[in-house]
C-alpha cells in the first residue's frame, strides 16, 4: 500500500520513528488509511494487532479506524494502474469519486467500523472500548471467534489529543 501511495517508506520505519520519538519522550499520534484497494483482511487485522503490540492505543484517535482512502479529482491515484479496476463514478457534489474494494467484506467491514467508531466518538467512550469492538467485527469478518477484551491501561497515560476526533 505504501508503495501504490508513493510514500516513501516502509512499516520498517515506522517502527524506527516511534522508537526515536519515544527516546526522545515524545508521543507519535499516527495517522493511517485503514481501507484502500490494498488493504486486506488480514492486513487490517494486523495493523490492529500492530497498534495494540506497539503500545499505540492511547495515541491512536478511533477515527482512524474506520476511515476509507479518499479519491478526489485531479489524484494523482485516478491514473494509477492498481486504482483503476477500482474506481466508480465521481461524486461531484461531495467532490470525491466511489471505489470499490475486491473483497466486499472490506467495504462491509469499513462501514460497520465507522458505524462502531462515530456511535463511541458520540457517546465519548474510552478508546480502548472502540478498539476492541472494531477488532471484534474484524475478527467476525475473518470468520474467527473475537479475541479477549485488552487489560485496562494504568491511569494518566493518555496521549495528548485534540479535542475533535473527526480529522484528516
Amino acid at each position: 500500500m505504501l508503495a501504490v501511495l508513493d510514500k516513501g517508506h516502509t512499516g520498517a520505519d515506522v517502527v524506527t520513528a516511534l522508537e526515536l520519538t519515544r527516546a526522545a519522550g515524545i508521543t507519535l499520534r499516527p495517522t493511517w488509511v485503514a481501507f484502500t484497494p490494498w488493504t486486506t483482511l488480514d492486513g487490517y487485522r494486523a495493523w490492529l494487532d500492530f497498534i495494540d503490540q506497539a503500545d499505540l492505543l492511547d495515541a491512536v484517535d478511533p477515527v482512524q479506524y474506520g476511515l476509507r482512502l479518499l479519491v478526489p479529482p485531479g489524484s494523482l491515484l485516478l491514473e494509477h494502474p492498481a486504482m483503476r479496476p477500482h474506481l466508480g463514478r465521481l461524486v461531484a457534489e461531495a467532490f470525491y469519486y466511489e471505489w470499490t474494494h475486491p473483497d466486499p467484506r472490506m467495504d462491509a467491514l469499513q462501514t460497520a467500523a465507522s458505524a462502531v467508531v462515530a456511535a463511541a466518538a458520540d457517546r465519548r467512550d474510552d478508546a480502548i472500548d472502540t478498539f476492541h469492538r472494531v477488532r471484534t467485527l474484524a475478527d467476525e469478518a475473518a470468520g474467527g471467534a473475537p479475541r479477549p477484551m485488552l487489560a485496562p491501561r494504568p491511569a494518566g497515560r493518555r496521549a495528548p489529543r485534540l479535542t475533535e476526533p473527526w480529522f484528516c
